[in-house]
C-alpha cells in the first residue's frame, strides 16, 4: 500500500499506539504530510483491526 523507510514506519506505529489508533493532525502535517486523507484513514483502520484494544 505504501513504501516508507523502517524508521518512519516505526514512528507511524508508535504514533498510532499513543493516539488510540489515529494519527494526530500534527503528525499528519509534519512526518506524514505525503499521505492522502484516504491512505491515512486506511492505515488507521488496518492498525485498529490488527491491534484491537491497544
Amino acid at each position: 500500500m505504501i513504501d516508507m523507510p523502517d524508521r518512519l514506519s516505526d514512528l507511524l506505529f508508535r504514533f498510532l499506539h499513543q493516539n488510540n489508533d489515529t494519527l494526530s493532525q500534527r503528525a499528519r502535517d509534519k512526518e506524514f504530510a505525503g499521505l492522502t486523507d484516504e491512505k491515512a484513514r486506511r492505515i488507521e483502520s488496518i492498525y485498529a483491526d490488527a491491534f484491537p484494544g491497544e
